[in-house]
């Protein structure tokens, strides 16, 4: 069973996804919830804070800095990707569960930008430094070529994970997690030949 608080921000999300954060108001919000104005502010003071927790709850979370590993000394590139796919997926059926719509995510995203955009470029940096520890631990190893540099394989494979997880949205796929395996896994291939 859901608590209040959580009942709350996942309604609140919905109205956020479906108006914007312009045109949602907070009575809008409170009605939205089927809960009195003073439940609602018992755990929200304003609008502004319903959305700073919307954020957190369908955003930040899955990328605080307990998400996004510091790089590990022996750790390869499929354990890295297969961690970072695991929590893109975990992001994108949390937000499912409340919104059908998968491009919702992105509309979310897109919206909150101005809010979280060092954040984002936080976690950017410390994920490209984890894969490109990992590239360097597979190169080391005779993996893959020496000539390929780590942070460029680093850049590729986070925009493969975001690429692929985008494509299966707009081209209204299922199966995001396989989609993301198969795509990591024939990258690692071709950097292997």
């Amino acid at each position: 069973m859901k608590d209040t608080r959580a009942a709350i921000v996942e309604s609140a999300f919905r109205l956020f996804i479906e108006r914007g954060y312009e045109g949602a108001s907070m009575a809008d919000l409170v009605a939205v919830t089927g809960l009195s104005k003073g439940a609602v502010y018992h755990h929200f003071r304003d609008k502004d804070a319903l959305h700073d927790a919307a954020i957190e709850h369908f955003f930040l979370r899955f990328f605080g800095a307990d998400k996004v590993a510091a790089p590990a000394e022996n750790e390869g590139l499929d354990a890295v990707l297969g961690d970072l796919c695991a929590g893109y997926v975990r992001l994108m059926d949390a937000v499912s569960a409340v919104v059908p719509d998968r491009t919702a995510y992105y509309r979310f995203v897109f919206s909150i930008l101005p809010k979280v955009k060092d954040q984002i470029r936080g976690q950017i940096v410390d994920a490209r430094a984890r894969i490109a520890a990992a590239a360097a631990f597979d190169r080391e190893r005779r993996a893959f070529a020496e000539s390929l540099d780590p942070v460029a394989i680093a850049d590729h494979c986070l925009a493969l994970i975001e690429g692929t997880a985008l494509l299966c949205v707009v081209e209204g796929r299922e199966g995001i997690a396989s989609a993301l395996e198969q795509s990591v896994a024939s990258y690692l291939r071709l950097l292997r030949l």
